[in-house]
């Protein structure tokens, strides 16, 4: 059975015409996304502004579109540059209604799968909770000597003063039908794309986004890295990609499984897929059927895997690679701010 996520993926970035019935209650989203943001800007609703930078990576579509890996080359890179970053999650799908710090103990449902895939991953001061400018308030008041902070998504939520703003595009995707929600997979119309920082598209950039920018300079290009197995029980023991001869099973609950999947392809793997929707909490009776098989899943889905992970259970690290005059523009921007 398919999931709900793959369904309506199939609907959005295939063009499906049945889905446009739907284009009323777009309508009625695209009037409540312009009215908030209008209040924002009116000063009807307060924004606030913390002592430090704030840097968002947000995307204008739902689902998956490699902003969390490219959250984590950013953060690599300001510590090499010598600052203190500290990072803001909504934890979604978790029970993170208050600020909540992230520790490498911490219950995935407690905040969220990407927080804890982070913090796994570097270890930062990292704060999750659905109100972006409350989180960020807690995180420096427990780490004062955070220099910047970054806001994995967010890019909605206006309640933050923001000095930098990232879109993430899926080069392949791009925005599918070009509807907004619930007719299309945008949370905005495309003309928001003009008026972040910066544009980040996770592969080659197509001709077909070139019109929307008078200056291209703002585009800039990722991709990704990643050929070695970690165990999810026995995380020092790796395996080469390319050298797995086992039947292999190859789970998901992100948000563009297509991408994972295709990596495993062109690494020569062979293997059946079982898609969960995006965020999925798993649970050991998702697994009861492949015992006698080597289980891959990505490292998202992996930390919400590791109460009761076995080891037939492995993941794939990957890393972004983004063009190096990114981080120049950020660095210059940020200081002078």
């Amino acid at each position: 059975m398919r999931s709900i996520h793959e369904i309506l993926n199939n609907q959005y970035y295939k063009k499906s015409s049945w889905i446009l019935i739907l284009l009323p209650l777009s309508y009625i989203y695209f009037l409540i996304i312009f009215l908030r943001s209008w209040s924002y800007k009116s000063g009807i609703f307060k924004t606030i502004k913390i002592n430090v930078p704030v840097i968002i990576v947000g995307n204008i579509n739902i689902g998956g579109t490699g902003k969390t890996p490219l959250v984590i080359w950013l953060l690599e890179k300001l510590i090499k540059f010598g600052m203190k970053p500290g990072l803001i999650c909504r934890g979604y799908n978790s029970n993170a209604s208050k600020s909540i710090e992230v520790l490498k103990n911490s219950k995935v449902e407690n905040v969220g799968d990407e927080a804890l895939m982070i913090k796994l991953r570097l270890d930062i001061p990292i704060f999750s909770g659905k109100k972006r400018g409350q989180v960020a308030r807690s995180l420096l008041m427990t780490y004062p000597d955070v220099d910047v902070v970054i806001s994995d998504d967010g890019l909605q939520h206006f309640e933050l003063f923001r000095d930098f703003e990232i879109v993430v595009v899926d080069g392949v995707r791009l925005f599918g039908n070009g509807h907004l929600i619930p007719a299309g997979p945008l949370r905005e119309t495309v003309t928001r794309v003009k008026k972040v920082d910066a544009v980040v598209i996770n592969s080659q950039v197509k001709k077909e986004i070139l019109p929307l920018f008078e200056n291209t300079n703002d585009l800039y290009e990722m991709a990704y890295s990643g050929d070695v197995l970690q165990n999810c029980v026995h995380t020092n023991q790796i395996f080469d990609l390319s050298r797995i001869d086992k039947e292999i099973i190859a789970v998901t609950g992100i948000g563009n499984p297509e991408r994972f999947f295709i990596q495993l392809t062109n690494a020569g793997v062979n293997f059946k897929r079982r898609i969960f929707n995006d965020h999925h909490m798993f649970t050991e009776s998702d697994f009861k059927d492949y015992d006698g098989m080597e289980i891959v899943m990505t490292e998202k889905d992996a930390v919400k895997c590791k109460i009761f992970a076995k080891e037939n259970f492995w993941f794939l690290p990957v890393s972004a690679d983004v063009e190096e005059k990114l981080f120049t523009k950020i660095i210059k921007k940020i200081r002078t701010n």
